[in-house]
């Protein structure tokens, strides 16, 4: 069964040769200069596969929401995996997924991003934003 075993939000983050490389993942907190403001965190998950996950297609979605229930982002992935010829049987099976989550925000609050693979829940994170407007 496939399983999501890592989730970030970050500033960056390239996935290259088995290797992910991250700038500042974790990001909590967002301080636009004032509103509307778009924020584009880079959203990473890494999928493990167990051998019968093995070429059949699975559903990533992310969505993020304030916490009043206003819908900001929603994006959806059909993941597949095959091992490499050389794949080291005694090793995990996995796939590494990374993606802007491009949003337009219009207020501070807690949100929300709720992922889900195959439609069960597979991991949440959690961040707030808070504007600094000028003071007068």
């Amino acid at each position: 069964m496939a399983s999501l075993t890592l989730a970030a939000l970050c500033s960056a983050a390239t996935y290259r040769e088995g290797l992910l490389s991250v700038l500042e993942a974790g990001l909590e907190r967002f301080n636009p200069d004032g509103y509307p403001a778009i924020v584009i965190p880079q959203l990473v998950v890494r999928i493990d596969w167990d051998p019968s996950d093995f070429g059949s297609v699975h559903t990533l979605r992310a969505v993020v929401e304030h916490e009043d229930g206003e819908r900001l982002a929603e994006v959806a992935w059909g993941v597949t995996y095959e091992p490499p010829p050389d794949a080291d049987p005694d090793l995990a099976f996995y796939t590494v997924v990374s993606h802007p989550l491009t949003m337009q925000v219009r207020r501070n609050g807690l949100y929300r991003v709720q992922i889900s693979l195959d439609g069960d829940p597979a991991r949440s994170l959690r961040f707030r934003v808070l504007a600094q407007l000028p003071q007068p």
